[in-house]
């Protein structure tokens, strides 16, 4: 069962190939994403670390579809995001944020099945790995990486920084639950959001989707870089801000779920990220 009142993240050493899951009570302010993956970025500054983080309503509401990915580079930190269905195998894996660190001795791909990591030799056959169904695969395509081989960035941000680290790929699968609070709000609250495909900033098309959108639009390939700082944290697309950014809209999201989130955690936000940078960059 999915406990949604601290926050999660799987650390991953990969020199060593050991991993545990460390939780933090006094995140949640963060809320997830962008926000949070900063602030890992902060904690674990030291160790040169990639950051994959979901946000609190990914894989539970529509158009909440993508990844959050931190990392620094040149002493530069970026923040890039990337569609299909990562985002939700990693919060039904009952995790917030993966965290690798250090570098592999030799080229190796992570095999994370919930909170458990196996570390496989690099030709191991990435369709063996994982549960069918409940699994979302990072690898390279030449120079690329796609996301269940469609899905990509819009930088090489990610790639270079794998490479960096001697990771060939990542299957991550999840297979926890998790029950609404409120689930007949929940069910209306979702198809209300469902139906607001107008709002949405892209044609429907019949291309991949990501999880938990029908539209199949030509724009979710290619991922993202920045944008809004709650959308962002929320790890919702960006071409559906014109509803993840309305507060009202958003506190009840979380509020159906059971989070205990004021509308002054969603306005402080902002102001936490900042300085969170601002202690990245000292």
């Amino acid at each position: 069962m999915i406990d949604i009142s601290v926050k999660k993240v799987l650390s991953i050493d990969l020199e060593k190939q050991e991993a545990d899951v460390k939780s933090f009570i006094d995140l949640n302010k963060y809320f997830g994403g962008t926000g949070l993956g900063l602030k890992f970025l902060e904690i674990y500054k030291d160790k040169n670390p990639l950051i994959f983080s979901v946000g609190p309503l990914n894989g539970f509401f529509p158009y909440t579809s993508k990844t959050s990915i931190v990392l620094e580079k040149d002493s530069a930190v970026e923040d890039i995001y990337i569609g299909g269905s990562l985002s939700t195998r990693i919060k039904f894996a009952g995790i917030d944020s993966v965290v690798l660190f250090g570098v592999s001795k030799e080229e190796t791909i992570l095999d994370i099945q919930n909170s458990v990591v196996n570390f496989k030799n690099k030709d191991t056959e990435p369709q063996s790995l994982g549960l069918p169904g409940k699994r979302s695969g990072i690898y390279f395509e030449g120079d690329k990486l796609l996301c269940d081989q469609y899905f990509t960035t819009p930088e090489y941000y990610l790639e270079t920084i794998l490479k960096e680290k001697n990771i060939k790929g990542i299957t991550i699968t999840g297979t926890e639950i998790f029950s609404p609070k409120n689930f007949d709000d929940y069910k209306k609250l979702y198809l209300e959001i469902l139906d607001r495909k107008l709002d949405l900033r892209v044609d429907p098309a019949d291309y991949p989707s990501c999880s938990g959108c029908p539209v199949g639009c030509g724009k979710s390939k290619v991922g993202e870089i920045g944008g809004n700082v709650l959308l962002n944290s929320l790890v919702a697309c960006q071409f559906a801000d014109k509803i993840y950014t309305d507060i009202g809209i958003v506190f009840s999201c979380l509020n159906t779920l059971g989070y205990e989130y004021t509308h002054e955690d969603i306005e402080n936000l902002p102001g936490l990220i900042e300085e969170t940078i601002r202690n990245i960059s000292k």
